[in-house]
């Protein structure tokens, strides 16, 4: 496994991957703020602005800001985790670099497993970085937030698009192309939006985990919601055995 991981994490950093996600989130993270805190004041400059339209508009505040930081990290992570992925697998298997590897004494559990995991930590790591960076703008801007809340929103934002990556993962496993790949992974993607506008299953759903964060953060009264967590464990593991059992009656 340390093999291999070592092995991703080198072929993420040759082809910039790592640095392109990591670049991507931590500018996500601290656009959020900012655009909260100085968008009123370039419109205010701004010729043609059409009258009244900063009488109505709402003060900028942390809560705003917070809100602004996990929509631009949620949705530009998702399409990340979707596009960055989506040739692990079907890409390894056209060019022939997977059955070189599993020649050798590796098993296929180790092969999926070393991807995921390494697809994990540069997303880890990205929203880290994006973290530290969002939390100093939002205590430079606004007020200084809990930290241990702050910390649990990103955990849950992480564990979040590690969903997405372990659904490309298997979509890259089963799929003749990565653009299939990516396919499959934004039908999903839509399915549990869809999922989501019906009241009685939102509080289960993925989506869940960033309300419940966004809470914690600035401190305010919500049922936690450890459904969702569970249901998005239960996806996280559901898509790498899914995949795995795919992978293991393939030929390669």
């Amino acid at each position: 496994m340390q093999t291999l991981l070592r092995k991703e994490l080198r072929e993420q950093w040759r082809t910039y991957r790592f640095l392109v996600v990591v670049a991507m989130l931590i500018v996500s993270g601290l656009i959020g703020p900012l655009s909260v805190k100085y968008l009123p004041l370039i419109l205010a400059q701004m010729p043609g602005v059409p009258e009244g339209l900063m009488e109505v508009m709402p003060e900028p505040d942390v809560a705003m800001a917070v809100d602004e930081y996990v929509q631009n990290l949620s949705q530009l992570g998702v399409i990340l985790a979707i596009l960055i992925p989506m040739a692990a697998v079907v890409g390894e298997k056209t060019s022939g670099t997977a059955a070189l590897i599993l020649s050798k004494p590796v098993s296929r559990a180790v092969f999926l497993g070393a991807k995921l995991i390494a697809h994990g930590l540069i997303f880890f790591a990205g929203i880290l970085l994006a973290g530290l960076g969002g939390y100093y703008y939002l205590g430079i801007l606004f007020e200084w937030l809990t930290p241990v809340g702050f910390l649990a929103l990103n955990g849950l934002l992480a564990i979040y698009l590690m969903m997405f990556l372990a659904i490309t993962l298997f979509a890259s496993t089963i799929s003749r192309s990565q653009f299939a790949a990516a396919g499959i992974s934004f039908g999903l993607l839509i399915f549990l939006s869809l999922l989501g506008a019906v009241p009685s299953l939102s509080p289960y759903l993925p989506t869940a985990l960033m309300a419940w964060g966004r809470a914690l953060v600035l401190r305010l009264d919500v049922e936690p919601a450890w459904g969702a967590l569970g249901v998005t464990f239960a996806i996280i593991v559901s898509a790498f055995l899914g995949g795995l059992l795919v992978f293991r009656h393939q030929e390669i």
